[in-house]
């Protein structure tokens, strides 16, 4: 063997393992593209539901404040009609 057969025997080696790396990584990097397709789709799904709570609670909160604000009116109202008796 001359020196030229050498080197293509070591090449054609090296490629191959490359290609068996290069293989390998891109089955890596697929996975990996899956995964973060999931958290997204999971994180959009979190987003939605926190949205219909936050507009739920904003339906809620405006009947709550007056409520209270009627609610504190009619305590403040008898603790003023109590110190008149007094």
């Amino acid at each position: 063997m001359d020196a030229f057969e050498i080197l293509v025997v070591i090449l054609s080696v090296l490629l191959g393992i490359f290609l068996v790396l290069a293989i390998a990584a891109t089955v890596f990097f697929l996975k990996l593209i899956k995964n973060i397709k999931q958290i997204s789709d999971k994180a959009v799904s979190l987003v939605d539901s926190a949205s219909s709570v936050a507009e739920t609670v904003k339906k809620a909160a405006a009947p709550t404040v007056v409520a209270k604000f009627i609610a504190d009116q009619i305590s403040h109202a008898v603790n003023k009609h109590g110190d008149k008796d007094s």
